[in-house]
């Protein structure tokens, strides 16, 4: 049996303007990952307000069937990389943890900051065995 996969991404500008602006920046990344791929789980970290991010999600999850949870990380920046590579490891601990170790990682590169991405290619190169993906 394959361990759970599970999508980890930062929700970034272009996701949360999706469900009111579709015609003019199309669905955003991390939409157009769940539209290519199942993943059992999908978690957001985001810096942004619940109430930005709220309607969001729930026009996301019409579009997906997977678990979708946001963790909301408070930065000082959105490239203070600190902070987000802080952020990113408590995340992947608490994901690998609730799954017992057994768990297959997927961190989306295209979602939020340059900063962001930079931070998930470490992690999954040195902390947390992951598979790296990035959408147009």
């Amino acid at each position: 049996m394959q361990p759970p996969s599970v999508l980890v991404a930062w929700v970034g500008s272009t996701d949360l303007r999706a469900p009111a602006e579709e015609n003019a920046v199309g669905v955003g990344p991390i939409a157009q990952a769940v539209a290519a791929r199942n993943f059992d789980e999908i978690v957001l970290l985001s810096d942004f307000e619940r109430s930005a991010v709220e309607p969001y999600l729930k026009w996301l999850r019409t579009r997906s069937s997977s678990e979708v949870r946001v963790e909301y990380r408070p930065l000082t920046g959105p490239t203070n990389f600190g902070e987000i590579y802080r952020h990113a490891v408590e995340a992947l601990e608490g994901i690998v943890r609730a799954h017992g170790g057994a768990v297959r990682l997927v961190l989306h590169l295209s979602p939020g900051t340059p900063a962001m991405a930079a931070v998930w290619i470490l992690v999954a190169k040195t902390r947390f065995p992951a598979e790296l993906i990035e959408s147009s």
